[in-house]
């Protein structure tokens, strides 16, 4: 059987593409409504807005709307961690720096602080994801959260030095995935007694 390339698509494949553009307006939506909500909690902690921390904010958050479902319930709970991440004081990312001053003489630069704050805040977002659901699902939670506060943290890391920056991106990471991997083996192991 061979497909005409001219014939018109079928109403089955026009309802799939409206429901498809349906769900990415939706998420065009989300994001910007979370774009605006970083741009507020950037303006308040007085963290630099660059288009480039921006434009990640709307394409993740397009694409978590897009997908719906157990990528957006993660994506929720990063936009907490991420929004909680964008309001820590730079007193707290870089402590021995007088505040007010970004680079002073004298001044240093702490990824180790960045990368403990940053796995303090991945421990408590890992550990407000929802537990239900099968081991996919989960995955998807957990991939839908990480690219929520990641993207909302850049916004904040972008006016770290980069050895801070990817400090708490790192510690974000590291805090989510060894609570992950803590509640996978603890299933795991409920499963076999």
């Amino acid at each position: 059987m061979t497909v005409d390339p001219t014939a018109p698509p079928s109403l089955e494949a026009r309802a799939r593409r409206a429901y498809e553009w349906g769900l990415a307006r939706d998420g065009l939506v989300r994001a910007l409504i979370v774009l605006g909500l970083s741009a507020l909690a950037a303006r308040v902690a007085g963290v630099a807005l660059r288009p480039l921390t921006l434009a990640l904010v709307v394409l993740a958050w397009t694409f978590l709307g897009w997908r719906r479902g157990w990528w957006l319930r993660g994506a929720q709970v990063g936009l907490l961690g991420g929004l909680a991440a964008l309001l820590l004081p730079m007193s707290l990312l870089r402590p021995c720096c007088p505040p007010g001053m970004m680079v002073c003489e004298g001044c240093c630069a702490r990824p180790g602080t960045c990368a403990l704050a940053g796995m303090a805040l991945g421990v408590v977002l890992a550990a407000l994801l929802p537990r239900h659901g099968d081991s996919g699902q989960r995955a998807r939670a957990g991939i839908g959260m990480l690219l929520g506060v990641v993207s909302i943290g850049s916004v904040r890391c972008s006016g770290l030095f980069l050895g801070e920056a990817l400090g708490m991106l790192a510690g974000l990471l590291g805090g989510a995935a060894a609570i992950g991997a803590g509640a996978w083996v603890w299933t795991r192991a409920r499963a076999t007694a």
